[in-house]
């Protein structure tokens, strides 16, 4: 992370085109936020007025957001794109390198979060399942709710399968897909 706070507001600005230009899609304000101070020591309220700013002028969209509608969604306009590619380089090169560096990791991390789904149910009083998912970036690869019984093998099944969905998933299409013997 880069030490030294950063409080030019047009410098905050060019670090937000250059990270969303990065990002290359729609983020939320908390992934925005998060990529950007995270490498870079920047107030927050310079960075939301730097934001509001950017929007203001029309090199950023603002959207609500897909699911959450109090989490606005953020993306480069073509104004945007163009003043991004003429102030990069106004950009201390060991900023843009720290955001570079750190875009990619991060997108895993939060794919990963998603692609994994697992949660206690509660069919009745006494009575609970276990709804089961993996997900990759476009499509569901498997959906399975177990039903458990009581609350403490419920929750152990949520448990076991985030812990080892990846052999889980593969013993499964083993198993279906194996050729029966006559």
């Amino acid at each position: 992370m880069y030490m030294r706070e950063i409080d030019d507001p047009v410098t905050i600005q060019y670090i937000i085109l250059f990270t969303l230009a990065k990002a290359d899609r729609r983020i939320t304000h908390s992934q925005l936020t998060c990529l950007t101070l995270d490498r870079c020591n920047i107030n927050f309220t310079n960075f939301q007025i730097a934001l509001d700013n950017l929007v203001g002028i029309g090199y950023i969209e603002k959207s609500s957001g897909d699911f959450d509608e109090n989490m606005p969604i953020y993306s480069l306009t073509e104004k945007g794109i163009e003043a991004n590619g003429f102030f990069e380089k106004s950009i201390p090169v060991y900023i843009r390198e720290q955001i570079s560096e750190h875009i990619k990791p991060f997108f895993e991390a939060e794919s990963l979060k998603r692609s994994v789904k697992a949660e206690l149910v509660q069919l009745n009083d006494k009575e609970y399942c276990a709804d089961l998912g993996l997900f990759d970036s476009r499509s569901s690869l498997l959906e399975l709710t177990v039903y458990g019984g009581d609350r403490k093998t419920a929750a152990a099944m949520v448990r076991n399968f985030k812990k080892n969905h990846e052999k889980i998933y593969n013993t499964i299409m083993k198993l279906l897909s194996e050729e029966q013997e006559s």
